[in-house]
């Protein structure tokens, strides 16, 4: 009976160390150390350029080709700001609400307004000449107003006549 005992411990002792050593470790277990490093383990300086390009997906030799492509750092809602015109005098260069009208000077029947832009820069204008984006033609100029007339096409397509009045002193435009 003694043997019997003896053989049932020891075969419950290699059941109990056979199926431990299977299982994952435990979450309160601490981790084995191993003595030497893995060989599959390759040091960060080891790694070839080459290999690094593979590995970030971006194959050897690759250059971007922006030729039928929109640029990507341009907004998509905002307004074009490049929509000067090519061969356009810098009067025609600005939208008719960004300028200013400063002076007003008339010496017998014809009128000069100067005119100051966006930009800084000031300019004479008469009846006749074209100013704004949107093909506006100054109509009149009287002793404290320029009313430039530009065409703009409305919702449906046709094209309206509007008339933009810049005043002399800016606290009266409304």
């Amino acid at each position: 009976m003694k043997n019997i005992f003896t053989i049932t411990l020891i075969l419950l002792s290699l059941l109990l160390i056979t199926g431990c050593a299977d299982k994952e470790p435990q979450k309160g277990a601490l981790p084995q150390k191993a003595d030497k490093p893995s060989a599959e383990k390759k040091a960060p300086d080891a790694v070839s350029k080459s290999e690094e390009k593979v590995t970030a997906g971006i194959p050897i030799g690759y250059e971007y080709n922006p030729q039928g492509r929109r640029d990507p750092f341009k907004s998509l809602v905002a307004k074009e700001t490049d929509d000067k015109k090519k061969g356009a005098t810098p009067l025609e260069q600005d939208d008719i609400i960004a300028i200013r009208l400063t002076a007003i000077v008339w010496s017998g029947a014809q009128h000069h307004a100067l005119i100051t832009l966006p930009d800084g820069k000031s300019y004479t204008v008469r009846k006749g000449m074209r100013i704004g984006l949107d093909g506006g033609v100054v109509e009149s100029i009287t002793k404290d107003t320029v009313v430039v007339r530009q065409h703009i096409k409305d919702k449906k397509g046709t094209f309206k006549s509007k008339d933009f009045i810049l005043r002399l002193r800016a606290e009266e435009q409304g």
